[in-house]
């Protein structure tokens, strides 16, 4: 994120057809086509562990049986889909080796570190589980016939399985199907913006506003199947990143990684949301934290991010024009608000998922490695204070 004081917004929006940012105009940034949910044969040896994560984690097999395997090179994936579905797996392994027993591993073996150090190049993309992989990639739909929605959908990998641990990714899914019409019209408001047209500009904020609103109670959904204690003590642990002084990839010549694990901030929804109605995050404890997280993203929908953060500004706009034209200063601020609510939303729910359960509430961690509550009043703050007086 930007700080306002340095960022420069070209007149003319960058952005003009989702597609080219790998946004699909139903799903959002969930994949237009459905996961490959099988690698050619010569990965069998992955997909074989893959299948049987929970097995091997709750026998003590998981790390004799990574540790078993041949060096396969990823230069057999022969589509951007096989190549997710090979990242999924990887990294979802890489975890499931670290954090398989109370004393997490500091060397990543050669089978996982180097084909996951590969793909994560080719990828651009950090060689650790992420939004992208665990959630926008792992899903199936039950009757293929059917059209993906909440009831017509399954995960493909978990680490100990169970209803709660599916709901937990597909809920996210979920909210990201919720937040899909959105994308459209941030595009569409920043072209109205540049346009002057008011009232182009005010209708589709408030359709902003209707969206952030849908986000928000699917963003609520993941309590329904998801038990909090479930959560923290048998889902959580397998999410979390690497601290320093880092994970080693054996065979890989560079130092040590450390890395955040799975964090809603790696989402591209909510930043989406964020450069489109110009709210900036200076602070040092969010722009840091919210710039870093796009690294994990696939690199079209960072692109996205960064080309909607150099268009013109909605918020500039509204400004100039609400004198004579009351409805886009209330309409403005109504998204505004809406997105306000979510991050409340989000302080409360993450306070029953984790700082619960934690002894020292304020300085709990959340799976991203930050100080989640500090990070989210920090960010509901900066939020408030884009609001028009």
């Amino acid at each position: 994120m930007i700080p306002e004081t340095t960022r420069i917004r070209a007149p003319r929006p960058r952005v003009a057809a989702l597609g080219e940012y790998a946004i699909d105009a139903v799903h959002g940034f969930v994949p237009a086509e459905d996961p490959v949910d099988a690698l050619p044969t010569y990965y069998e040896p992955w997909e074989r562990l893959g299948r049987n994560i929970a097995a091997l984690i709750m026998t003590g097999r998981m790390r004799p049986a990574v540790e078993s395997l041949a060096v396969l090179a990823p230069d057999r994936l022969h589509s951007s889909g096989e190549q997710e579905r090979a990242m999924l797996l990887l990294c979802s392994l890489a975890n499931a080796y670290v954090w398989a027993t109370d004393t997490p591993a500091d060397t990543l073996p050669a089978p996982l570190a180097q084909p996951l150090h590969t793909l994560a190049e080719t990828l651009d993309r950090a060689p650790i589980i992420s939004h992208a992989s665990i959630v926008l990639q792992n899903w199936r739909r039950i009757d293929a016939g059917e059209p993906l929605s909440m009831s017509n959908i399954d995960t493909q990998v978990t680490f100990l399985g169970g209803v709660d641990e599916k709901w937990f990714y597909l809920a996210t899914v979920g909210v990201e199907l919720a937040g899909a019409p959105g994308l459209r019209l941030l595009v569409r408001a920043q072209h109205a913006a540049a346009d002057e047209d008011q009232a182009g500009l005010t209708e589709a904020l408030l359709g902003i506003r209707d969206v952030v609103d849908k986000v928000t109670d699917a963003f609520l959904d993941v309590e329904r199947w998801c038990d909090h204690y479930v959560f923290y003590h048998r889902i959580r642990p397998f999410l979390t990143g690497w601290s320093a002084p880092g994970l080693r990839f054996e065979g890989v010549d560079r130092e040590p990684l450390v890395l955040a694990g799975g964090s809603a901030a790696q989402s591209s929804l909510i930043q989406a949301f964020d450069a489109g109605l110009d709210i900036p995050h200076p602070h040092g404890m969010t722009a840091g934290f919210l710039t870093g997280m796009r690294a994990y993203m696939p690199a079209p929908h960072r692109r996205f991010l960064e080309d909607l953060e150099a268009g013109p500004s909605v918020r500039e706009c509204v400004e100039r024009n609400r004198g004579t034209h009351p409805r886009l200063g209330d309409a403005y601020n109504a998204a505004v608000d809406a997105l306000v609510r979510l991050r409340a939303q989000h302080i409360g729910i993450t306070g029953r998922y984790i700082k619960r359960f934690q002894s020292d509430q304020e300085t709990a961690k959340g799976t991203g490695g930050s100080d989640f509550v500090a990070f989210l009043k920090k960010s509901r703050e900066e939020t408030t204070d884009r609001l028009l007086p």
